[in-house]
């Protein structure tokens, strides 16, 4: 069965960037998706459209593929006291850090501390991988037709994906 819109695709899959191992899935712990309904990155699918179980990939993504270039509009200073708790600098409030944020809407999201000043905190909210060349290696362990219920979630259910 090959890949294609509607089906379950199982696989393992090593994402190397800049010579380094960032993110993995395993035959201990593969990764299970709905082909077509937006989970993974667009250029991803389509470098494996058409493959049958058994397949091996090996293929890269440019930045504007993968996660984007980095933008200054992503970049914001905020005021240090929303990181003082008890009338003391949060522990959590280093150079480097990565802290969960929460915008206006109540949405939850990462930004990166870039500097520490005496009444400011510059952080990057552009996503960690943006600018980076994303390379894939890994190999098709099932395609499957999905389910109504998959369909109708949008993701797969069982082993690797959402658990029932």
């Amino acid at each position: 069965m090959k890949i294609e819109k509607g089906k379950v695709v199982t696989l393992t899959y090593e994402l190397i960037v800049e010579e380094e191992m960032v993110d993995q899935a395993d035959l201990s712990k593969p990764l299970s998706f709905l082909y077509g309904a937006g989970a993974l990155l667009a250029d991803f699918e389509t470098n494996i459209n058409g493959m049958e179980a058994g397949d091996e990939f090996k293929f890269s993504l440019t930045p504007p593929q993968g996660y984007g270039r980095s933008v200054d509009a992503n970049i914001f200073e905020l005021p240090i006291d929303l990181f003082i708790q008890d009338g003391e600098r949060s522990e959590a409030l280093q150079m480097g850090a990565v802290l969960p944020m929460q915008t206006q809407e109540g949405q939850v999201v990462n930004g990166k501390v870039v500097h520490i000043g005496l009444d400011k905190v510059k952080m990057d909210f552009n996503h960690p991988l943006a600018d980076k060349t994303l390379d894939f290696s890994g190999k098709v362990i099932e395609v499957r037709d999905a389910t109504q219920d998959e369909v109708d979630h949008g993701h797969a259910h069982g082993q690797g994906g959402h658990e029932q």
